[in-house]
């Protein structure tokens, strides 16, 4: 009898053989284990059925002792035909799995609890940490068995696998070395493969603990990353800004955010901490940032937020009413004007502007309807307005970052109230 066949049978008569021969050599697990000459963590795998296909010798040696027949035998071969026959039917299944609408599908039904590495646009490129990333590599080599089939597999050349393996190219016109990126999608087909394998140690909870960083195709990358990135103050501030003065850049552009008051870009510059080191460009009135972080936060909102086609998507009214008030106060940080009696937003798109209406209503912040204001120096020659008529609620709830606007309100507020006051001294006497 070959010594490397392997054997499937029942799970759950493999899971009583297993336990049986346990308690009838003294309940002794390392006895147990020696008894069958393989290890302790192996004679576990096999008695909980995590590992599912057992050494035929050993299954074999375990019946004998216990004087009981050979169980059925459901499958039959040496390590490689398993693994050969296993990959044969998980690829197509993959294939079809992983296509560009099941990703976002995994975005519509993602929890609101933050930004986990599963649920990034499946173009974004990853490097792992060294160690992590040859064992990753390494053992879906060892389930597929070589390089040159696992690269067939996953649809790329094996010259392409060696330099994932060692995380850097070669780029012979400039003789420049860089470093090699994975893209995600990849890595999700083959944590899948893993994970089905039982090999949790590279699920996608574990990867994500392992990247070293990530960016676009090409760019700066973002290093230590953050994982999950949750949903916070500073997260639904930068979504707003998006929305208002931020630009989410293309595939020659990075992502830009543009005001001329300090304090807004601070608080810009600071709020992109929550991804980790983010590199940026600062100018007079802007910050550029990598592309991939607009991406990133575009993607788990479901929203474009080019100008024309933003809006306010069903992800976004999912947010908590206490981040909200966050958007607001960003959106009208970049959009508002104010008056001695009210707070008026400018937008060029309709849309977006109906969306802010209903989360103002939300809110319970009471404004006026959607006006149409006619302007030589917008792009379709008009501009739409809203305005936010409850101050003092507005003062209280949300407030301004923008220290110019901020003292502007303070001033009116007070002003108000001194009129009031002086009403009431009027009536008295």
């Amino acid at each position: 009898m070959s010594q490397h066949l392997r054997v499937k049978i029942d799970e759950k008569l493999q899971k009583e053989i297993f336990t049986k021969l346990i308690i009838k050599l003294d309940r002794d697990f390392t006895k147990t284990a020696k008894f069958l000459e393989i290890t302790n963590s192996n004679l576990s795998k096999y008695k909980r059925a995590v590992t599912r296909f057992v050494p035929e010798r050993v299954l074999l040696k375990a019946t004998e002792h216990l004087k009981i027949e050979m169980p059925p035998i459901l499958e039959k071969g040496t390590l490689s035909q398993i693994r050969s026959n296993y990959m044969k039917k998980a690829y197509p299944v993959l294939r079809e799995k992983y296509s560009i609408n099941c990703f976002k599908e995994l975005t519509k039904r993602r929890d609101f609890k933050g930004i986990s590495l599963q649920v990034f646009p499946d173009y974004i490129f990853i490097y792992l940490e060294d160690n992590y990333r040859k064992k990753f590599l390494q053992n879906a080599c060892n389930l597929a068995g070589s390089q040159d089939k696992l690269a067939r597999i996953i649809g790329i050349s094996t010259s392409r696998f060696t330099n994932w393996y060692a995380g850097k190219q070669k780029d012979y016109k400039t003789n420049k070395v860089g470093i090699q990126f994975i893209p995600l999608r990849k890595i999700k087909i083959i944590s899948t493969l893993l994970v089905e394998d039982n090999n949790y140690a590279f699920s996608m909870e574990n990867i994500q603990r392992n990247v070293a960083m990530y960016r676009m195709r090409a760019g700066n990358p973002i290093t230590n990353p953050i994982f999950p990135i949750k949903e916070s103050p500073e997260m639904i501030r930068l979504l707003f800004h998006l929305l208002g003065d931020g630009y989410s850049g293309n595939k020659k552009d990075s992502a830009n955010y543009k005001n001329i008051r300090q304090e807004l870009l601070d608080e810009f510059k600071n709020d992109l901490n929550i991804f980790g080191n983010v590199p940026i460009y600062e100018q007079q009135y802007s910050i550029k940032f990598p592309r991939v972080i607009a991406e990133v936060i575009e993607n788990f909102y479901d929203v474009n937020t080019m100008t024309f086609d933003s809006r306010i998507t069903s992800n976004i009214k999912r947010i908590p009413k206490k981040w909200l008030y966050f958007g607001i106060r960003a959106f009208v940080d970049d959009e508002g004007c104010m008056t001695k009696s009210s707070i008026v937003l400018y937008s060029a798109n309709s849309n977006l502007l109906e969306g802010i209406k209903q989360i103002l209503d939300y809110l319970k912040i009471k404004r006026g309807e959607i006006r149409t204001k006619l302007s030589e120096k917008a792009t379709y020659g008009k501009m739409f307005t809203i305005e936010i008529k409850d101050l003092g609620l507005y003062y209280k709830k949300i407030g301004f970052t923008h220290l110019k606007k901020k003292e502007k309100l303070e001033f009116y507020l007070k002003k108000k109230k001194r009129k009031r006051r002086s009403r009431l001294i009027k009536l008295k006497t």
